[in-house]
């Protein structure tokens, strides 16, 4: 198999995998190829010849290229005008379950990767001070921002995350029901999520000890 190398292929010659069970922030992607340009639009499996990474921003440029957009840096145009993108090309997976492993572990492991919440918020803060816009690029808005440091503040952890490890808030609770008011309940609580078991055991033992009534849910 040759070494690893980039290839401008015409995007309705990329073939997608036959299943892929990500879902993708097609806005947000939009807004990074937007400011950054396409660095890598994704990665070719040489044995099937299908996409494994890069279908959300495959999908982001056909979309900009449908619109009549100019091709964003980092994407050219074949004589036709049709939008070519860099694809990394020169690895093969060893059998179609090899393939949609690579494909998951791809998305899930950095899924599992998590924030350094701190250092993140630093990072964030400076980007924003430096240019508001290049904040939104980043997925994060500045109400994401002001939530994070205030949990750092109280030295808990963000209240709301996504699957990407990222910060989403959570769904409002609905309104009370139709109940009579004596069936309704009495006692009230709140869910905070933690990003490790650890950060739950702790954070359950002080609470414990400021005499809160908590359990812990998996």
């Amino acid at each position: 198999m040759p070494n690893r190398y980039v290839e401008h292929i015409r995007l309705p010659d990329i073939p997608r995998a036959v299943r892929n069970a990500k879902a993708h922030d097609l806005a947000g992607i939009r807004l990074s190829i937007e400011e950054f340009g396409c660095v890598i639009a994704g990665e070719l499996d040489e044995r099937t010849g299908r996409l494994v990474v890069g279908h959300g921003r495959l999908q982001v440029l056909e979309e900009m290229a449908a619109e009549g957009a100019d091709p964003p840096e980092g994407v050219t145009s074949a004589d036709d005008g049709t939008w070519m993108a860099p694809i990394v090309r020169g690895w093969a997976s060893r059998s179609d379950a090899d393939a949609e492993a690579y494909l998951i572990a791809n998305n899930r492991t950095s899924e599992r990767g998590g924030w350094e919440d701190d250092v993140l918020a630093e990072m964030l803060a400076s980007i924003a001070e430096s240019d508001a816009r290049l904040l939104d690029s980043t997925g994060y808005s500045a109400a994401d921002l002001e939530d994070l440091e205030a949990a750092l503040a109280a030295d808990l952890p963000p209240s709301f995350t996504d699957d990407d490890g990222g910060m989403e808030r959570e769904e409002e609770l609905p309104e009370p029901g139709d109940a009579p008011t004596e069936e309704r309940a009495t006692v009230w609580g709140i869910v905070v999520t933690c990003d490790t078991e650890e950060q739950q055991a702790g954070l359950l033992e002080r609470l414990t000890d400021e005499g809160w009534n908590v359990r812990a849910l998996m």
